[in-house]
C-alpha cells in the first residue's frame, strides 16, 4: 500500500496557486499521479507514495487526512486527477521498497451493510482465487501483455464481492474472506435464492459477483432492491478462469446477469490517459460509476516479479465519490 518512489515530473494546475500535479515512479510499485502543495517537491526528490485504499495512521504530519476519514482515495482537485497521496520521504529507503508495515498503514475493507449478520462456516476456499483487482498504475506488465490483443472493458460496481461454488456436491456461498451459513437476513443468500444459483451452477465451477443495492456502499445505483452482476467464472477442476465468451455463455445458460460491457477493441493500444478518460461514465441512474475493469478477450497469465497473475486490472473513475 505504500512504496518508496521519486518525483518524475511536476506540472502546474490551471487556476491553482497553492497546488500542482506530480508524477511519481515507485519501481515495482508503478507510476502514479498526485496533487501536492506547490513547492513541496522538486523533480527527482524521493517520496512516499500511498496507494488508493491506504488507511494512514492518525499522526500529526497526516492530520489533514482526518477529513477523508484517514483513507486515501482517487480524487480530483480543480479538475486534475489525484490517484494517490505523495508525501516527503522521512526514512532511508530505495525506489521500489514496500514500506507499508513500517509506516503502520493498513488496507481499507468495505464495511458490511447495516443489519447484515451471518454465521461463518469457515475460511474462503483456497482453491478459488479471491477477488482483488489491482489498479492499472501498479501493474504495467499487464498493459504490456495486453497490447495488440483483443480486449474488453466492463463496468465496475460498488458493492460487496460474493463467491458461490459447487464442489464434490457441496454448494458454498462466501463473502470476500469467509464462507457463510445460509441466513434469511443475509443479502448475498437472498440473491443466491432469487436466482436459484445452487440449482443452476454446474458441479466444479465457481462464480463471483458484486452484490449491490439499498444499504450497500451508499447504493450509488439508486435501486430499490438488491441485485447482482457476475464478473468471474472459475473452473475449479482445471484451475482457470473461463474466457470472456465462455463465461458469458455459461451465465446466459444459468439465467444469471453478467456485468455490462462498456467498450471493446481488436487490438489494445491505450495509454494511461486513455484509460483514465474511459473510466469516466455513469450508472443507469446518471450517477458517476466507480470505474471499469480491463481484460483480454482470451485469458492471459502475466508474471509480476516471480508470481503469475491473471491479466485483469481496474481503472477508478476520478469523478466517483463514495458516501
Amino acid at each position: 500500500m505504500v512504496w518508496v518512489g521519486f518525483v518524475l515530473a511536476l506540472a502546474p494546475i490551471e487556476g491553482a496557486d497553492k497546488i500542482e500535479s506530480a508524477t511519481a515512479v515507485c519501481g515495482r510499485g508503478g507510476k502514479w499521479m498526485g496533487v501536492v502543495p506547490k513547492g513541496q517537491f522538486r523533480e527527482g526528490d524521493p517520496c512516499f507514495v500511498y496507494l488508493p485504499d491506504s488507511i494512514v495512521p492518525q499522526s500529526p504530519d497526516l492530520a489533514f487526512m482526518e477529513k477523508y476519514k484517514w483513507r486515501v482515495r482517487v480524487m480530483r482537485f480543480r479538475g486534475t486527477p489525484s490517484e494517490c497521496l505523495i508525501m516527503p520521504l522521512t526514512v532511508a529507503g530505495s525506489v521500489g521498497d514496500d514500506v507499508t508495515r513500517m509506516l503502520g498503514v493498513t488496507k481499507y475493507e468495505k464495511p458490511l451493510p447495516a443489519g447484515f449478520k451471518t454465521e461463518i462456516v469457515g475460511k474462503f476456499p483456497y482453491w478459488i482465487p479471491k477477488t482483488d483487482e489491482p489498479h492499472f498504475q501498479s501493474v504495467p506488465e499487464m498493459l504490456d501483455a495486453l497490447r495488440g490483443k483483443p480486449w474488453y472493458a466492463t463496468i465496475k460496481y460498488d458493492g460487496m464481492s460474493t463467491t458461490a461454488y459447487k464442489k464434490d456436491g457441496h454448494f458454498g456461498l462466501c463473502s470476500r474472506n469467509w464462507e457463510m451459513k445460509p441466513a434469511d437476513n443475509n443479502v448475498m443468500w437472498q440473491l443466491a435464492r432469487r436466482y436459484k444459483v445452487e440449482e443452476v451452477l454446474p458441479e466444479g465451477y465457481a462464480i463471483q459477483w458484486e452484490t449491490f443495492g439499498p444499504a450497500i456502499q451508499g447504493n450509488p445505483l439508486g435501486i430499490t432492491k438488491p441485485d447482482m452482476r457476475v464478473f468471474n467464472v472459475w473452473d475449479i477442476s482445471n484451475a482457470r478462469y473461463l474466457d470472456y465468451a465462455e463465461g458469458l455463455m455459461l451465465c446466459d445458460d444459468m439465467g444469471l446477469p453478467f456485468v455490462e460491457e462498456c467498450a471493446r477493441g481488436k487490438s489494445f493500444d491505450m495509454n494511461a490517459d486513455d484509460l483514465r478518460a474511459m473510466s469516466v461514465g455513469v450508472y443507469p441512474n446518471g450517477e458517476q460509476r466507480e470505474g471499469i475493469v480491463i481484460r483480454p478477450m482470451d485469458e492471459i497469465t502475466v508474471m509480476l516479479g516471480s508470481q503469475p497473475a491473471r491479466c485483469s486490472c481496474k481503472v477508478v473513475n476520478p469523478l466517483y465519490r463514495e458516501d
